[in-house]
């Protein structure tokens, strides 16, 4: 059997965070009482220091102008000399960031581009609603009437070359349809089947007639082409085939041949066409960067390898900017090359014979990133920014000097004024007001300093005012502390401890242990509603009726019926007491519960190793005046204890302990701890739960006050 483990604060460890106790606390004798006036004060507050003037051997004045004067120039002077240094000292550092910064800027420029080097990416570009019209509406009405027909016109909106040929085709059989030669024994049905839903327009249009420009690409269904074949000869000589001998997959692979070399992959073809327009949208944008005044990047070089996208090579696919007439940039890398994380950096480098500062990041195989700085440029620009910053702080300087002059007598008149009126006012009388009335910063001060006085007088009153408070709150607070249990009960085969930690200086919980008699214990713990000194009453008188009244009475229900009649009638209106009452018979491990609107009884079962709530029925004490619905509602009931059990009572400070994000403790968190600790001793398992509960919080303020009451089975 295990004794009961020791209890701190009050019957419980102290809470973490909780500041030592003050030294010396108030009391009589002079021990918690300020000393006597000092330095001119009245008695009873805090000492003062007086101002003491001291005799000044140069005028304000002067020191003012001299001061100003000084300063100026110091901080001009320091401030040139900085701004020397550092663009000396640390301009290439300054340029090895700023070009690195470049090459990102262009680096985000060249990923559309290089994200569009691919069949996807220029059929996207090419049907993008800007482009259509703008950039390929003339080479698309080429493209219609060399490779379609005015009449059966291609389809745009094609995802991939294969429907693009595959539109083709259908076009090239719809062709044929409408032509007088075509076939005149296709049918509505047969028409379906060969052109779906494009056959309905097609057939509308009638011989000659024109369609519209379809949104989407269409395809001739090859089996049903097949079997009527015979009825498109004409289609078949025009392609130097036989529609009696050749199959229609012949036909479409002939027609698809000549789209994909002659239309698309052709040097004047269509793909090139978009690759064309596409670079040149990417340089623009790149030349928007280097041809700005206020770049230093004169030239920028994108390197991309010749397999990035079939049928063209790295000449092609390579991008210089600003746009060159040649595909080659005359440039001279020097032997000064040093590396930054991926940058190659050439300080020795020129362009076209332009000194310049290069930047190039290698970006794969063959394939890189190359910028190129001024270096004449930047260093005219430094040049520049010294002669502007010196001519600054010259004037600056001058500027600073007549302003003492004209500045220095304003201040020293009204300054004087102010150190007589700081001088009484220091001195202890806070009725005193300062005479300045300007407007400017000194009369602010004045005004302030009048305000000072009158804060101070005030705050002198209340400071005497709360030093008689926190004496009373003190004493409020030994009661309180001398109420609670002094020590936990030993009882052989039983395992008690407790913790309560108040939220203020006194608090509105509290709990209890009691012997009813040789063979019972009772242990209650309860919450009032309201916290401070108000709570902290209601909380004794609550403590006295309850520990009145369980004299002898093995019923919880009626202890707690008992106490509502007497508490229900003196309570302030608005407050009202939660309470858990537990009486535990010692030889036979029963407890007997009742709950007065309190948080349920958590019982942790070391056969399930689960736990449980235990929760009666009944109300808040002091709710019900006459008792008649306290006394229906009240229940008690009964739990059976086994070895290793053990019951937790506690109040909502626990399962309402606040995070910093608003999150609260929650009863799944404290369930988890119980089963973790359980088969840890009563004194431990508080100090889990409290560590996890401040934890939680991550602050040393509670939200509400805490306490805790556990009983393990030994």
């Amino acid at each position: 059997m295990k004794a009961a483990g020791p209890r701190k604060s009050s019957g419980a460890m102290p809470p973490v965070g909780t500041p030592p106790p003050a030294g010396g606390g108030g009391g009589g004798g002079g021990g918690g009482q300020p000393g006597g006036p000092q330095g001119g004060g009245q008695a009873g507050g805090p000492p003062r220091p007086v101002a003491r003037l001291k005799t000044q051997g140069m005028p304000i004045k002067t020191k003012i102008v001299l001061a100003m004067c000084g300063l100026s120039v110091g901080v001009s002077l320091l401030i040139f000399a900085i701004v020397l240094v550092i663009a000396y000292s640390s301009l290439e550092d300054t340029i090895e960031q700023a070009g690195k910064g470049m090459l990102q800027q262009a680096e985000a420029i060249e990923r559309p581009y290089k994200a569009g080097l691919n069949e996807k990416g220029l059929i996207a570009y090419f049907s993008q609603p800007n482009n259509k019209d703008k950039k390929f509406g003339k080479y698309w009405s080429i493209i219609q009437d060399q490779w379609f027909s005015k009449n059966v016109p291609g389809c745009r909106e094609f995802a991939n070359w294969e429907q693009f040929k595959a539109d083709r085709v259908w076009v090239k059989c719809a062709m044929e349809v409408q032509s007088k030669d075509g076939p005149s024994g296709l049918t509505d049905a047969q028409g379906f089947e060969v052109f779906g839903e494009g056959w309905k327009a097609l057939k509308d249009a009638g011989p000659g007639g024109k369609l519209s420009e379809p949104q989407a690409p269409r395809r001739i269904n090859d089996e049903a082409m097949e079997r009527y074949k015979h009825l498109f000869p004409e289609l078949f000589r025009k392609n130097g085939l036989d529609a009696s001998r050749d199959s229609f997959a012949r036909l479409k692979a002939k027609i698809n041949e000549e789209t994909d070399q002659r239309l698309i992959h052709a040097q004047a073809g269509i793909r090139k066409k978009i690759f064309s327009e596409f670079q040149k949208d990417f340089v623009a944008d790149l030349d928007k960067m280097t041809m700005d005044e206020t770049s230093q990047i004169r030239y920028v070089i994108f390197r991309v390898p010749a397999n990035e996208l079939p049928g063209f090579d790295a000449v092609n696919l390579q991008v210089i900017s600003p746009t060159q007439t040649e595909t080659k940039l005359e440039v001279e890398n020097s032997p000064d090359v040093t590396t930054s994380g991926e940058v190659k950096i050439d300080r020795g480098a020129s362009v076209k014979g332009i000194p310049a500062y290069g930047f190039t990041k290698d970006l794969g195989p063959n394939e890189s990133i190359s910028i190129y700085l001024d270096r004449a440029e930047i260093q005219s620009r430094k040049n520049s920014l010294l002669w502007s910053i010196l001519g600054i702080s010259v004037l600056g300087i001058v500027l600073a000097i007549v302003l003492a002059f004209l500045i220095g007598g304003s201040i020293t008149k009204p300054l004087q004024t102010l150190m007589n009126d700081i001088q009484v006012i220091s001195g202890g009388n806070f009725d005193h007001r300062p005479a300045a009335r300007s407007r400017d910063e000194l009369g602010i001060v004045a005004r302030l300093l009048g305000d000072m006085a009158t804060g101070l007088k005030s705050a002198q009153d209340v400071w005497l005012e709360n030093q008689g408070r926190k004496h009373d709150l003190d004493i409020a607070k030994e009661i309180q502390e001398n109420l609670l249990p002094k020590h936990v009960p030993r009882i052989a085969g039983y395992d008690v401890s407790a913790y309560y930690s108040p939220s203020k200086e006194v608090g509105g919980d509290y709990y209890d242990f009691f012997l009813v008699d040789k063979t019972h214990l009772g242990m209650i713990c309860a919450d009032v509603s309201g916290k401070g000194i108000p709570g902290s009453m209601v909380m004794m008188m609550a403590k006295a009726l309850v520990s009145y009244e369980a004299q002898d009475n093995l019923s919880p229900r009626d202890i707690f019926c008992k106490v509502n009649r007497t508490l229900a009638k003196d309570i302030k209106r608005g407050m009202f007491v939660t309470a858990f009452y537990m009486l535990l018979d010692i030889p036979t491990a029963r407890l007997t519960v009742a709950s007065a609107g309190h948080n349920p009884l958590l019982l942790y079962r070391a056969a399930t190793k689960q736990c449980v709530e235990v929760n009666p029925g009944g109300i808040a004490l002091g709710f019900d005046k006459d008792g008649r619905l306290f006394e229906r509602n009240m229940k008690e009931e009964v739990v059976q204890l086994q070895r290793g059990d053990r019951a937790v009572i506690y109040t909502d400070g626990v399962t309402e302990a606040m995070s910093p994000t608003g999150e609260e403790f929650g009863e799944e968190r404290l369930t988890a701890i119980t089963i973790q600790a359980a088969t840890r001793s009563s004194s431990e398992y508080l100090t889990t739960l409290v560590n996890a509960i401040q934890g939680h919080a991550q602050t040393d303020d509670q939200h509400d006050d805490i306490t805790i009451v556990t009983l393990k089975v030994g």
